[in-house]
């Protein structure tokens, strides 16, 4: 395989190389300039040297360890091909991060002891929050897990920093997706940055619990939240002084803030896609985008078409069959990846397990490229088909159209590569193959009937209720409404894998000066937030210039 990841340490980048050519073009001119030292193997029983394996007939050795330069400490992690017939062991992988800059590391924790017990907590919070609103270092903006992780990291590195939500609450932004919600992948590998859930939180976070955690974690981890709160067009960024000029709609009331840096945590999806649909104004039921779904009570006894075959229009027909809809039809437009919740959480499990430091879980998994990832994912693949062959001989038989990931790469290297086209499933798929949700496979809606669609194929189906599971448009032509297409236009692309095999999530200069992207699921804004904070805090020291 041959793969090497640098996180800042030879380059003041985030990219992964392949191949020994690649690596040695890589470090030929960095190597010497970095003067490395201090190596030291990691001897935390879940960093030391260890066996373990990457899938099927591939024994290894891997391990964690220390380093530093002459202005950061080092952390890395390596693979090592470790045969047992005796052939020549071969490094397969090893990942190289700045974990910190020396003098400027970040805070553990705090004594809780102010001015020799003279003052209270309450007031030095108070006092905190007071300097955090009048003049913000850096303004997050977007409220949910990923701008909240990335707030309690940047305030760990002493970064004065005020997060913007929309909604009225923290958590609303779940709160107010459908009921059924609930996360794919197990609490280890979705837990909070410095804050891990308890021993008896489920294993898979429901909807609501996680809209309550995330309020209360914005609490205990003494964050400044603004809460119906929103960034007005069009902020302006002055080159002179590095700032910008900033106003926030806070709940009506305009106030304009100065930040250096602006954080936009914001997703990567923008806008609904709402499909055109010739004959709505015929249509006698109801047409929404699956965003507006509030759950399948409001459908009782109705005849729904579910436009889609992801993640979201199972768990929306799943709930419809649940909740008593007279019958549901999917239209599946083109073909998608399916895993079984069991295989997924036994994979995960394996990455994440319970009673394993997140860190080490965390740093193990920064070992591993996106490229790499793929390649294992072309190995495990057939056992994956296999553990749910069953499920998906009986999709396929109900005309269900499974595909295997780009280069029978499998579903999750879908995740990082387009953010969907899969699904996985939690129980909808027994009910595809006993038919109580029917498959339209291969066709879509051509026009609206007053009673009901035509598809394209010439086939026709009674409707009262037609629930777009069509996805999102890409958050940038959002985000040009804000900032403006020039600034935008400055900007990297978000999501999917870079020239470079690198995870296209943000956390690294964007191209625009002061502005940042922060993307991913929560294990991805949980470690890649730290490099963001480096970022930030070494343009301050002068070690980063635009």
């Amino acid at each position: 395989m041959g793969w090497f990841r640098d996180l800042l340490v030879f380059t003041p980048g985030l990219e992964s190389r392949h191949g020994h050519a690649s690596i040695r073009s890589h470090l030929k001119d960095t190597l010497g300039q970095a003067q490395l030292v201090n190596f030291k193997l990691d001897d935390n029983i879940f960093g030391q040297p260890h066996a373990s394996g990457l899938g099927p007939d591939t024994p290894v050795i891997e391990a964690a360890f220390t380093f530093e330069t002459p202005r950061a400490l080092g952390k890395g992690y390596v693979r090592i091909l470790y045969p047992h017939d005796g052939e020549t062991p071969k490094a397969m992988m090893m990942m190289m991060m700045v974990s910190d800059w020396k003098g400027h590391e970040e805070i553990i924790y705090e004594s809780g002891v102010y001015d020799e017990h003279n003052v209270s907590w309450g007031e030095i919070r108070a006092q905190r929050h007071a300097e955090i609103e009048k003049d913000p270092f850096v303004i997050v903006v977007g409220g949910a897990q990923t701008g909240l992780q990335v707030a309690a990291r940047l305030r760990q590195h002493d970064i004065k920093t005020l997060v913007i939500e929309q909604t009225a609450r923290v958590g609303d932004v779940w709160r107010n997706r459908y009921p059924t919600l609930a996360l794919h992948t197990p609490r280890a590998q979705h837990c909070f940055l410095y804050q891990p859930y308890p021993s008896n939180w489920p294993k898979l976070t429901p909807r609501d619990k996680l809209a309550s955690w995330l309020e209360q974690y914005a609490e205990t981890q003494d964050l400044v939240v603004w809460t119906s709160s929103t960034l007005e067009p069009q902020p302006r960024y002055n080159s002179q002084t590095k700032r910008w000029d900033v106003v926030i709609n806070r709940n009506g009331v305009p106030i304009a803030l100065h930040p250096a840096h602006i954080v936009l945590a914001t997703s990567i999806y923008g806008d609904p896609v709402i499909p055109p649909l010739l004959g709505i104004e015929n249509f006698s039921g109801r047409v929404l985008h699956s965003s507006a779904f509030a759950g399948g009570k409001h459908f009782a006894g109705q005849r729904v078409i579910v436009v889609g075959a992801g993640n979201t229009s199972v768990d929306v027909c799943q709930d419809l069959v649940y909740c008593g809809a007279a019958s549901v039809t999917m239209v599946q437009r083109s073909s998608s990846a399916v895993v079984s919740v069991k295989y997924l959480l036994q994979t995960f499990g394996m990455s994440f397990p319970e009673g394993k430091p997140t860190y080490y879980s965390d740093l193990a998994s920064a070992g591993m490229p996106i490229g790499a990832l793929c390649e294992l994912g072309r190995k495990m693949q057939p056992i994956a088909e296999e553990y749910d062959k069953e499920m998906l001989e009986g999709l396929k038989k109900a005309g269900f159209k499974v595909k295997d990931g780009p280069d029978h790469s499998g579903q999750l290297y879908m995740v990082f590569d387009r953010g969907g086209g899969y699904f996985v499933d939690v129980g909808c798929a027994s009910l595809i193959i006993n038919g109580k949700v029917k498959v339209k496979q291969g066709t879509e809606l051509d026009h609206l009937t007053s009673t009901g669609v035509v598809y394209k194929d010439g086939s026709d189906e009674e409707a009262d209720a037609i629930i777009l599971a069509t996805g999102w448009h890409p958050i940038r032509d959002k985000l040009k409404r804000t900032f403006g297409e020039e600034v935008i236009d400055r900007t990297s692309e978000l999501w999917g894998i870079d020239e470079e095999g690198e995870l296209r999530a943000g956390y690294k200069p964007s191209g625009q000066p002061g502005l940042w992207f922060a993307a991913g699921d929560f294990a991805v804004s949980r470690f890649y937030s730290n490099f963001l904070a480096l970022y930030i805090k070494g343009i301050e020291l002068g070690y980063f210039f635009y």
